[in-house]
């Protein structure tokens, strides 16, 4: 009975192995992953400033746009005045709209160049986010396919072990389970050189060693708890 169950455990150190597998996920993946979640969020923040200049550059024409037509109108005025003072009038407006065109023109120069750099940095980010992103698809395909591949093989294994495990006796199966639960997956240890427990090396008292020798009923370590099993 003790042979099947080691058999068992096999099985269950085996699924043990495959899950930690399934956690490895490739340092190529982890790193490249890094790489492009730190240029997507440089790219985000250079689009949200692109864009908030460019707002801010378009008001700038609207309204440049708007002294544009006023300082068209004045001008337009003074030629039609029916007096020297009112066309003075409407000169000064002109000139004061031209003034403001002016300045207008001088504070938006420094955005639309701004904008321009803005442009060329999330340009250059997307073309770098064009380049990653296959590689980054392949890699993800890899590590998709290599998690189904563990777990097909999981499947088969546990299918495996149910049946094997169902010919062992429900009470050695439930101690066995509550020990290898209670020891990190390893419940049942060999007998070392007749003398020693093959899973914490602890010397075993004589009347356990000739417990075990005999197979009467299920021994374990005094020490550790292990099940006993003389190969």
């Amino acid at each position: 009975m003790l042979e099947k169950l080691n058999e068992v455990q096999t099985m269950d150190l085996s699924l043990d192995t495959f899950e930690t597998e399934k956690l490895k996920v490739p340092q190529a993946l982890i790193d490249l992953q890094a790489e492009v979640e730190a240029l997507q969020r440089k790219l985000t923040d250079r689009r949200d400033k692109h864009n908030e200049v460019a707002k801010q550059v378009r008001a700038s024409e609207l309204e440049m746009g708007a002294l544009s037509e006023r300082r068209k109108s004045a001008a337009a005025s003074a030629l039609q005045a029916e007096s020297n003072k009112e066309a003075s009038q409407f000169q000064n407006q002109e000139l004061q709209f031209a003034a403001r065109l002016e300045e207008m023109e001088a504070d938006v120069l420094p955005l639309m160049e701004r904008m321009e750099v803005l442009g060329a940095e999330v340009a250059d980010l997307e073309e770098k986010m064009n380049e990653l992103r296959p590689r980054l698809e392949e890699l993800i395909a890899e590590e998709r396919a290599r998690i189904e591949g563990i777990e097909a093989n999981t499947a088969t294994l546990k299918q495996d072990r149910s049946t094997l495990a169902s010919q062992v006796t429900p009470s050695l199966f439930k101690q066995y389970e509550q020990v290898r639960k209670a020891k990190r997956g390893v419940a049942l240890v060999p007998v070392v050189n007749n003398e020693r427990c093959g899973g914490c090396n602890v010397k075993l008292p004589i009347h356990v060693l000739q417990k075990v020798s005999k197979s009467q009923d299920v021994t374990r370590c005094p020490s550790c708890g292990r099940i006993l099993w003389a190969k």
